[in-house]
């Protein structure tokens, strides 16, 4: 089955209200007696992407829609990065409370929508 994309979807391309990247590796660090720090590589870690999108009423119901039929709130899809102007592979990471996006009201009709994503490897 073919992976679902987000620009497939009648959803904005690029976040107009903010974005923020989370880059880095898996390093272990350990302070010996005396001298520099001893840092090695522990393994890769996963990217994330905070944005944050104005969207209308009904691009909110169709990215409510996107994430509960077509990726079950699970699956991967691909996604335009802002910064490298590529196709990635990501997924909604959901707040410990378990919510996809938060919406705020901006005018009628306009919501201010903020999601997470983790870049796949």
């Amino acid at each position: 089955m073919p992976i679902p994309s987000w620009a497939s979807q009648a959803l904005p391309q690029v976040p107009q209200k903010g974005f923020s990247e989370s880059l880095g590796l898996n390093i272990i660090r350990s302070n010996p007696d005396a001298g520099p720090a001893k840092m090695r590589r522990k393994g890769t870690r996963v990217n994330t992407m905070d944005l944050s999108f104005i969207m209308t009423t009904a691009q909110c119901a169709t990215l409510e829609t996107f994430i509960e039929d077509t990726l079950l709130g699970v699956k991967r899809f691909t996604f335009p990065h802002p910064r490298t102007f590529t196709n990635v592979e990501v997924r909604i990471v959901p707040s410990s409370d378990g919510e996809f996006f938060k919406l705020q009201y901006l005018a009628p009709g306009f919501w201010n929508t903020s999601l997470k994503f983790e870049i796949l490897p």
